[in-house]
């Protein structure tokens, strides 16, 4: 039986922009909560993607998901040719 010890995925250090930013967000969320008890944890985190993605930062999974559907694509045409090719 091999034994699986979990590690922690490696965080690279925050710039001081991105610390500054972390702290205004938090303190933004927290004065929401604040008035606005009954909001769930579900409605924060997709309020967090909703804004994200209007602001660019979700650009970064689009422009992934796009390279992986490309590299798809060419494996298939690939797949095909040499298929087509030792059929002939």
């Amino acid at each position: 039986m091999v034994a699986y010890v979990p590690t922690p995925r490696h965080v690279s250090q925050a710039s001081p922009q991105s610390q500054e930013l972390a702290h205004k967000l938090e303190s933004v969320i927290r004065e929401y909560r604040q008035s606005h008890p009954r909001l769930s944890d579900s409605e924060l985190q997709l309020a967090i993607q909703l804004a994200a993605s209007r602001t660019g930062a979700g650009i970064q999974r689009a422009r992934r998901i796009l390279v992986l559907l490309l590299a798809a694509g060419v494996a298939a045409l690939l797949g095909a040719l040499l298929f087509l090719q030792a059929a002939g």
